[in-house]
């Protein structure tokens, strides 16, 4: 639950039922859709739906009746905490929380998920590109061997400042030359509340990290060297072709990559770009183009791209360090797409799958090619990645077994140089001084989740590894309250989190009794809300797909399981519980299902039943219209959940997403409301809700720009839900901004958020939602290195008490902060 709702306690099982008063619900039309922008009202203009409710018509409700005491319990979740003024001389600093959110007797290894990307070498050098995918966003993490692969120590990673970078950001690809390595990935956005593996936000541009020697990175500035890759651009390949380095990939003028072109990057030292897109790379009959491979000897270049239509493979040349491109074509057909290109420092090899084996084509310059031999593996199934150095070829085989690797100086003989189980996901490969290193992921139950296999030229294993990941491993995502009991829900070292308190100070693990919280992979409670029948906490378990992970309990301490298949699939996919919220007639789930929306209700934590739309197309959603929720609150108008649709009519068959809320009255029936897009930005959705009475507040990030900046947004809503008010969270002329909790406290609302990146804790506060004010706390945690973020908070004997994160890629720490609730009025 995301703030506001409900005032409501938690009670045993056993108790009194049937005694609370229910409210009186309005009924919707059967769709409920936003007209265009109507009256202005206050700073900014009006939404409404078509048929309103009047305030009137509400039964109002104060208090619950339990046992014949009144009990009055807020619920304040995913919330900011910090209203302080920068100004006010008296800001104290957040408090580091790693020892006060125990990780418990036992951490689970398998659910720190880390990832091996990228690997290049250069002569002895070997260097490994991946990070970690904490709960806290993703930790970026490069490590450097001088001695071929057979240990490995973890490069640092600074900005071209000097300072810690950012986590979210996800490098990819690697490449070196002479005194210049580069790797490339991207940006994603550091979700508020997490996100399954294998779910990650959609990338936000490019990534550009430089290094002399592979020992250190800088991560280089977005205005220099990110400048040339757009926000649809996706690099696929990069190498070392002579004079610099050359990139392609594909880029998308919709989003949804239906319109593919290919791009070519080129730059002289990795810092600075040159980018090309479509220059003069076209299918020779018509069709989308992504580039997928680059590859060099001497100078000449050559490119490789896959088209929608035959031939499926098509291929490039430039002799002039990519200033003008000849087509040319290597050797055999296929009626699939199954050519590869890689480059030693003397060959070009070309291989081409076909049925039961592939075969090699080498070239010394790209025109000449010649039928070089077979690579054939027992239970071949087909070639997963050819790569090289220069001084040999790689080729990673998919087999009925497994994955094997096999080794080749020429292209004219291959030698089997290990395999790997069918768990592992081989994503790179390097020749190194008679060395095979490959890395990637592994998804084996009990695994940490990284691939890294270093193999001598007889294929036999050489003992390597990289350092054991970093960090606290811990994160808090929501807090609950019911009498006096502070509820804290999140994970820690790969396990889902429990703590309880009954002051905000100090907390104190629950006992996984019927090992709810544990299991392979990664398990995350990512919100939780107490209601008439006891807590609700909802999250993801396992590897990718990840599964639904719901829980429930009494009394805030002991947790079960909720009943078998409370949240069970439409479809092949797990659905994906984002938010919880309670009112006295049950509780509502709200996440993803598949393409669509997903809402769940329960009267009593041990039935559920699935939303059902007021309209056509409310919930459901599509490869090109997707539907999502993020939160859910509940009030005196039922329940209100925020969200984004994919529309891909917005800008004239452009795809971009777009903020939408859904209101029901009994948390069963759910209509639709599209809110418009702020003017200025490209695209933004809604990924937090609260709500007091008939007020609420709703925020989120817009994409901005060239699509890397941000900007935070939100709408408020005076009639529960009906219609809508674009508002106004001020920050900076030019400064990035972010939304990461919205809260309803006894005095207004606080959304919390970043500015800069990385952030800094901005606080915005509103006394009606109409008039915000921002202010910039200080101080350990809130500001300085490194991103800075709160995402939970509730009030505890008059304090408001809140939890959140600070993160670097190199680190984490779960953060407390405590103050006067008096002194942190809006």
């Amino acid at each position: 639950m995301t703030g506001g709702g409900w005032k409501g306690g938690a009670v045993e099982p056993d108790g009194p039922s049937g005694q609370h008063e229910r409210i009186s619900q309005p009924s919707l039309p059967p769709t409920t859709e936003l007209t265009d922008p109507g009256p202005v009202s206050g700073s900014g203009r009006l939404w409404a739906a078509t048929d309103p409710v009047r305030a009137a018509e509400r039964k109002r409700f104060r208090s619950l009746l339990i046992g014949g005491v009144s009990a009055v319990v807020a619920v304040l979740v995913a919330g900011g905490v910090l209203v302080a003024t920068r100004n006010s001389g008296e800001t104290p600093a957040a408090e580091l929380a790693g020892n006060l959110f125990a990780a418990g007797p036992a951490g689970s290894p398998d659910g720190r998920q880390r990832e091996l990307n990228g690997v290049a070498a250069l002569g002895g050098t070997v260097v490994i590109a991946g990070g970690e995918d904490v709960d806290s966003g993703y930790r970026t993490e490069f490590f450097a061997s001088k001695d071929a692969g057979r240990t490995f120590a973890q490069a640092p990673v600074r900005t071209a400042k000097g300072e810690p970078p950012a986590a979210g950001e996800v490098p990819r690809h690697l490449a070196a030359g002479p005194g210049a390595w580069v790797a490339l990935g991207e940006r994603m956005d550091r979700g508020a509340s997490g996100s399954p593996p294998g779910v990650r936000q959609a990338s936000r541009g490019t990534v550009v990290w430089t290094s002399a020697d592979g020992a250190s990175w800088t991560r280089q500035p977005d205005a220099t060297a990110g400048l040339a890759f757009g926000p649809r651009d996706r690099v696929a390949d990069v190498a070392w072709t002579g004079d610099g380095f050359t990139a392609v990939g594909r880029t998308s003028e919709k989003g949804d990559f239906t319109d593919a072109a290919p791009v070519v990057w080129l730059s002289r030292d990795g810092r600075s770009w040159e980018r090309r897109a479509g220059w003069r790379l076209h299918p020779p009959t018509g069709g989308t183009l992504a580039l997928t491979d680059v590859a060099a000897v001497k100078d000449a270049i050559v490119v490789r791209g896959e088209s929608s239509i035959k031939p499926y493979d098509v291929t490039w040349r430039s002799t002039d360090a990519g200033d003008t491109w000849q087509a040319f074509a290597v050797p055999g057909t296929s009626d699939e797409p199954e050519l590869t290109l890689a480059a030693t420092a003397t060959t070009i090899l070309a291989v081409r799958g076909e049925s039961g084996h592939a075969v090699t084509y080498t070239s010394p310059d790209g025109m000449r090619w010649t039928t070089a031999a077979k690579i054939e593996a027992a239970g071949y199934r087909g070639l997963l990645r050819l790569t090289a150095t220069a001084e040999a070829a790689v080729a990673a085989v998919e087999t009925d077994a497994g994955v094997r690797l096999l080794r080749s100086a020429d292209g004219r003989s291959w030698q089997p140089v290990g395999a790997n189980p069918i768990s592992a996901q081989v994503r790179d490969t390097a020749s190194v001084s008679g060395h095979t290193v490959a890395v990637g992921a592994d998804t084996a139950a009990g695994g940490s989740g990284a691939l890294l296999a270093v193999r001598d030229k007889s294929g036999k294993d050489v003992p390597s590894g990289v350092p054991n990941p970093t960090g606290s491993g811990r994160v808090v995502d929501a807090l609950g309250t019911a009498g006096e009991r502070v509820v804290a829900v999140g994970g820690a070292d790969g396990d889902a989190a429990v703590w309880s308190s009954a002051d905000g100070a100090d907390w104190r693990r629950a006992a996984d009794r019927h090992n709810a919280l544990a299991g392979p992979g990664r398990q995350r409670l990512t919100d939780v809300t107490p209601g008439i029948a006891g807590w609700l906490a909802v999250g993801f378990s396992g590897q990718s797909p990840a599964r639904p992970l719901v829980v429930t309990s009494a009394d805030g301490e002991s947790w079960q399981p909720a009943a078998a298949q409370a949240l069970p699939p439409t479809g092949s996919t797990p659905p994906i519980p984002r938010g919880v919220a309670a009112n006295p007639d049950g509780y509502v789930i709200v996440g993803e299902d598949g393409f669509g929306a997903g809402t769940w209700w329960s009267p009593d934590l041990k039935t559920w039943e699935r939303g059902i739309p007021a309209g056509k197309d409310n919930l459901a959603g599509t490869e090109t219209t997707k539907r999502w929720m993020n939160a859910v609150t509940s009030g005196l108008f039922g329940y209100v959940a925020a969200g984004g649709v994919t529309d891909p009519n917005a800008y004239g068959g452009v795809y971009v997403r777009r903020p939408t809320v859904w209101i029901s009255p009994d948390g069963r029936k759910w209509s639709l409301l599209r809110l418009p897009i702020p003017a200025g930005v490209n695209e933004g959705w809604l990924s937090h809700i609260a709500s007091t009475d008939d007020l609420v507040v709703t925020a989120g990030t817009a994409v901005t720009g060239n699509g890397v900046g941000t900007a935070a947004f939100g709408y408020a809503s005076h009639d529960g839900g009906r219609s809508w008010q674009q508002i106004t969270l001020p920050v900076a002329a030019g400064e990035q901004s972010s939304v990461t909790a919205v809260a309803a406290t006894p005095r207004g609302f606080v959304v919390a958020g970043t500015v800069g990146r990385p952030g800094d804790v901005v606080v915005w506060t509103s006394a009606d939602g109409r008039i915000w004010k921002a202010a910039q706390p200080s101080g350990t945690g809130l500001s300085g290195p490194g991103d800075q973020r709160l995402t939970a908070f509730t009030t505890v004997d008059g304090d408001l008490v809140g939890v959140g994160s600070t993160a670097t890629g190199q680190g984490d720490e779960p953060i407390v902060w405590r103050r006067p609730l008096s002194s942190a009025a809006p």
